[in-house]
């Protein structure tokens, strides 16, 4: 097809889109996010297919007891590392390029041991707090929670692993076990207890994510400290705590408040709902979180790159490579939510009888989507360039907001309510951070900058 025959506006965009390819910086993130991206998609799949089965096999109202405490195991295994997860990313590679291996052998230990003992220490502090409020949470949720408890130090340990890989550049060993082994294991052994014990309940379910967060957590420790011993000298360890703490500590703060930011909505409609209808919103969650993994392959590859053009003072290089990221993820991303409505009524219809009337909830989530996607990864280059502090006061902010909306509407709304809270908290802190983004670094990130001049300029 002859380009120069397009109308002049689509002509413009597909000479933009052209001349970002040829952007050295972006054309290598974006060959890199290519296979990222395949995991991840591969990941989805498998996340709704597993999701629906563990719906169509439990039923909403035992389906919405597991994801309801399932979670509290994603926040809190999260959370526990203690920022490690993401401060592996800076000292590997510095001590790699710098041969500084005695530090690495330190730093991968002593991180290691550190996160096992938060993780186990969170496990029983759970537990105990589980036991004296027992009379104030609903019967059906103590015992799954407590199991949920005990799944916080492998899962914290499997989010620390994945970040060393990613720190060697191990792609395949730092997402396939998470995103792909971890959720086949769950369905596996529920669909042994469907098969041995008739229908699964959220207990018995727990169990099994349980089992299979230790194996999945097994396996990639075996894998990764081979590879490690392949590529890391021996060296006597030296350890330097106190400075690994000091970095990796502000980052939990930062992932903290996010995690609390986008999973406000389930936590408290568990005080105000029953398990069947947390059952149907945490569906419609999963089929809105397909449109997150277009953010998450490019900003897994761009992160390094931010931090790389900020310390060289290349300001303009650093506008133009956050500009074409961000039309690498918004466009994509808004195709993926179009596509998702069209068929999201049949996509809920999936899990079972009476998912499909969450519907309106998902319209209402997407928005939170597409605001994140037109500002593209800013939360990570405000974390690359030293404005941690100012992410964690604008998602502070918004997970006050988030709690304070979903008390109001919740009661009010409903699922309806939950969506419309987070929808509108994260755009809240959207924008915050775009302002910060603006003012401190002089970068415009927003999806439509400059894009007026591109399309219309005189050729």
């Amino acid at each position: 097809m002859d380009v120069n025959a397009l109308p002049q506006p689509l002509r413009r965009i597909g000479e933009a889109v052209a001349a970002r390819l040829d952007d050295g910086h972006l054309a290598g993130v974006v060959r890199g996010a290519a296979f990222v991206m395949g995991i991840r998609i591969a990941g989805a799949a498998i996340a709704l297919l597993s999701q629906v089965l563990l719906a169509r096999w439990m039923g909403a109202y035992e389906y919405g007891i597991f994801a309801y405490v399932w979670v509290w195991v994603i926040v809190l295994g999260i959370v526990v590392p203690m920022g490690f997860g993401t401060s592996i990313l800076r000292f590997v590679p510095e001590y790699r390029a710098k041969a500084k291996w005695r530090r690495m052998a330190g730093m991968l230990t002593a991180s290691f041991y550190i996160v096992l003992a938060l993780g186990i220490a969170t496990a029983f502090v759970g537990v105990a707090i589980l036991w004296a409020a027992r009379g104030h949470i609903e019967s059906y949720y103590i015992l799954p929670l407590a199991v949920a408890l005990l799944c916080v130090p492998a899962f914290a340990l499997t989010d620390w692993q994945e970040g060393a890989a990613r720190a060697f550049g191990w792609v395949n060993l730092a997402y396939i076990p998470s995103y792909i082994v971890r959720p086949l294991a769950i369905v596996a052994f529920a669909g042994a207890i469907l098969l041995f014990s008739g229908t699964p309940t959220g207990l018995q379910v727990m169990f099994a994510a349980l089992a299979a967060t230790v194996l999945t957590l097994v396996g990639q420790r075996v894998l990764l400290m081979r590879r490690v011993a392949r590529t890391v000298p021996p060296a006597k360890p030296v350890f330097h705590v106190r400075h690994w703490v000091v970095v990796s500590a502000p980052l939990v703060l930062v992932e903290g408040l996010f995690l609390v930011l986008i999973n406000t909505d389930i936590v408290l409609l568990g005080y105000f709902v029953d398990p069947d209808e947390i059952g149907v919103y945490f569906a419609v969650t999963r089929i809105a979180n397909l449109m997150a993994f277009i953010c998450f392959a490019l900003s897994a590859l761009a992160v390094p790159k931010f931090a790389e053009l900020h310390a060289a003072g290349k300001r303009d290089e650093l506008q133009n490579f956050m500009h074409g990221v961000i039309q690498w993820i918004f466009w994509p991303t808004l195709a993926a939510g179009l596509f998702l409505l069209a068929i999201g009524e049949f996509a809920l219809g999936l899990f079972g009888e009476g998912f499909a009337v969450g519907y309106p909830v998902l319209w209402l989530l997407m928005l939170g989507f597409l605001a994140r996607a037109a500002t593209g990864p800013i939360e990570y280059l405000l974390n690359m360039t030293g404005n941690q502090n100012a992410t964690a006061i604008a998602y502070s902010c918004a997970a006050v907001l988030n709690v304070a909306l979903n008390l109001v509407l919740v009661p009010r709304f409903g699922l309806e309510g939950a969506a419309a809270s987070t929808a509108i908290s994260i755009i809240f802190a959207t924008a915050w951070l775009a302002v910060i983004v603006r003012r401190r670094l002089g970068i415009t990130a927003f999806v439509f900058a400059g894009f007026r001049h591109r399309l219309f300029a005189t050729a």
